[in-house]
């Protein structure tokens, strides 16, 4: 039985929803794991953990991309979180 039409996205989202999960999920988890270091004293700490959460948040990112109906504000908010991880880094 063939999925109903409505509930498909055109190829042009579902690229965008494919590129937004994998590098800008990927990006999003790069700047929290350095935002977080820039936070905490203790470094080693977070290079361990970082080893282990970093595939899980990126996999996460890339299940969240999938479920927004339009590509381009998954992207945008992926650049806004990027935004904020950027300026928690460069501020302190």
């Amino acid at each position: 039985m063939p999925a109903n039409k409505k509930y498909l996205s055109t190829p042009k989202q579902r690229t965008l929803k494919t590129s937004a999960g994998i590098l800008g999920g990927f990006m999003v988890t790069i700047l929290l794991h350095n935002a977080l270091g820039t936070l905490l004293e203790n470094k080693a700490v977070l290079i361990i953990t970082s080893a282990f959460s970093s595939f899980v948040v990126w996999a996460s990112l890339l299940l969240v991309a999938f479920l927004f109906r339009n590509g381009w504000k998954v992207w945008g908010l992926y650049l806004l979180l990027s935004g904020v991880f950027l300026t928690i880094i460069f501020l302190y």
